[in-house]
Formats: structure tokens, C-alpha cells, sequence
């Protein structure tokens, strides 16, 4: 019967309390606002043990009970999201290494069928090369042939031009020598 009225009486001083500061509204400053709060926080908590070593109150005990329902809905839902991370962060690094793992097969394939078709590209280099070498050798022949030609006709031209000057010499003698008459 007495702790009936100490719940009536609780709720009768938190209405009381309730009025009395709607009542008395002004503007505070900051520091009376924060030390008021300091003081109400102290006086729920003085509240609150005195009610939790009750062993049956009436609205203490429902109180408890959402708090703690509250917590353990608060405690499952990081647990959940702690396990999500948790999750993530794994599958980040299964993904990682199997990043790397490929490249380490892709590298080792490709080395692979390079020494395995080292030869096979070795011949194929060098039978460029010597395609190369051909295709050069007959454009050098080429151009000497020209070059000879060219010779040649410049040769062929010197020579038709001593040979013109060489018969306009013996005319010109010719002329000279039956205009002086015998030579004495």
C-alpha cells in the first residue's frame, strides 16, 4: 500500500514539476541551461536507484524493461551491422586475392608460352630479317645497275662529244691546210 502511494505520489510531483516550468519559461543563459540539466539528470538518477532497489514498484519495473528492451534492440542492431562490416571487409579481401592470384596465373601463362614458342618466334624473327636483307640487296642492286646506266650514257655522250670535236678538229685542219697550200 505504501509503495501504491509512492508511485501516485512520483507521478503527482513530475505533473507539479511539469506545470511549474511551463510557468516559469524565460530565456536562460547557457551556462544556467547546462547546470539546470546537470541538476535534473543528477535528481532522475537519485530517483532511479531509489526506485531500482525496490523490488516491486510499479513503473519502475516496465521502465526497466523498455530500457532494456531498447538496449537489446540498439546491441542487436550493431551487432548486425558489426557483422556486416565484418562481412564487406572480407569479401573485399577474398576479392583482392583472387585479383592477385589471377594476375599471377595470367603472368605465368604468358612466360610460359613465350618459352614455349621461344624457338618457333626466334625463326620467325630471323626469317624476316633475311626477307629484310634480300629486299635491301636488290634495291642496292638496283641502284648501282642505275647508276652504272647512268654512267655508261654519260661515258657514251663524252665520247660522241671528243669524237664530234675530234672531226671538227681534222675538218678544220683540212680547210686550213688546202688554203696555206703544200707545205715546203
Amino acid at each position: 500500500m505504501a509503495r501504491a502511494r509512492d508511485c501516485s505520489d512520483s507521478r503527482e510531483d513530475t505533473m507539479e514539476r511539469t506545470a511549474k516550468k511551463q510557468k516559469r519559461k524565460r530565456s536562460r543563459s547557457r551556462e544556467e541551461r547546462k547546470h539546470r540539466r546537470r541538476r535534473s539528470r543528477e535528481r532522475h538518477r537519485r530517483r532511479r536507484s531509489r526506485y531500482s532497489s525496490s523490488s516491486s514498484s510499479c513503473s519502475s519495473d516496465s521502465d526497466h524493461e523498455r530500457t532494456r528492451s531498447k538496449r537489446n534492440k540498439r546491441m542487436e542492431v550493431a551487432d548486425s551491422e558489426r557483422q556486416r562490416r565484418l562481412r564487406e571487409s572480407q569479401q573485399k579481401s577474398v576479392e583482392a586475392a583472387a585479383a592477385e592470384r589471377i594476375e599471377e596465373l595470367v603472368d605465368r601463362r604468358v612466360k610460359e608460352e613465350l618459352e614455349r614458342r621461344r624457338e618457333e618466334i626466334e625463326t620467325e624473327v630471323l626469317r624476316r630479317v633475311e626477307e629484310a636483307k634480300a629486299v635491301m640487296e636488290q634495291q642496292m642492286l638496283e641502284e648501282l645497275e642505275k647508276r652504272k646506266q647512268e654512267q655508261l650514257q654519260e661515258a657514251e655522250r663524252r665520247e660522241v662529244r671528243i669524237h664530234s670535236y675530234t672531226s671538227l678538229i681534222v675538218a678544220q685542219l683540212h680547210i686550213n691546210s688546202r688554203t696555206r697550200g703544200p707545205a715546203l
